[in-house]
């Protein structure tokens, strides 16, 4: 009986142990990472202040930064560095108060349509916006494909965004693949929100 309780511990163990809780203020969404993903560990202060100076350099008094960015994950494929990746977070809503989820929406699909395009007028950027439904939550996915038509190489990164007790709640991808595409998109919209 002793083994029976062991193994039925390890067996519910094992299947729940990819599934993580992170608080949103009072609300807890439950992911689960795709698997042959892992955590990453790493220094978030040093990206967002070069996302911050990028987009103080754009100039535009109509985008407010935030100053409570708050980091829920970070995972990537094992085999990856710089794609196949989830990173979500959340911070204050002013942009969202100030031109609406829509348009807040709207809005990032803009600043996504210029860059790597400036980088290189060569390279083919491709935006659209969509509402997806996530545990009756609806999100804008602003989805952007990047063709590097020199290298013969493309990938995506898909922002997923929302608002959630006040705040802005954000997951962005970023993949290069069908397979790695498939497995994001699940655990994302398989995610829960209670």
């Amino acid at each position: 009986m002793r083994y029976i309780l062991i193994i039925l511990f390890v067996i519910f163990s094992f299947k729940s142990s990819g599934q993580k809780n992170y608080r949103i203020e009072n609300t807890i969404w439950k992911f689960t990472q795709p698997s042959g993903y892992i955590l990453k560990i790493d220094n978030f202060d040093k990206e967002i202040k070069i996302g911050e100076e990028y987009v103080k350099k754009l100039d535009d008094e109509n985008y407010t930064l935030s100053n409570d960015d708050k980091i829920l994950l970070s995972i990537v494929k094992s085999d990856s560095s710089q794609v196949n990746m989830i990173f979500a977070s959340y911070k204050n809503n002013n942009n969202i108060k100030k031109f609406t989820l829509k348009g807040t929406a709207e809005k990032l699909a803009e600043f996504f349509k210029v860059n790597p395009k400036d980088d290189n007028p060569k390279n083919n950027v491709f935006v659209k916006i969509s509402e997806v439904i996530i545990d009756k939550k609806k999100f804008y996915l602003i989805s952007k494909t990047t063709n590097y038509t020199e290298h013969n190489y493309s990938y995506t990164s898909d922002y997923y965004v929302t608002e959630i007790e006040g705040k802005e709640f954000s997951i962005v991808t970023i993949y290069d693949n069908e397979i790695d595409r498939q497995k994001i998109e699940k655990s994302i919209t398989e995610s829960t929100f209670r």
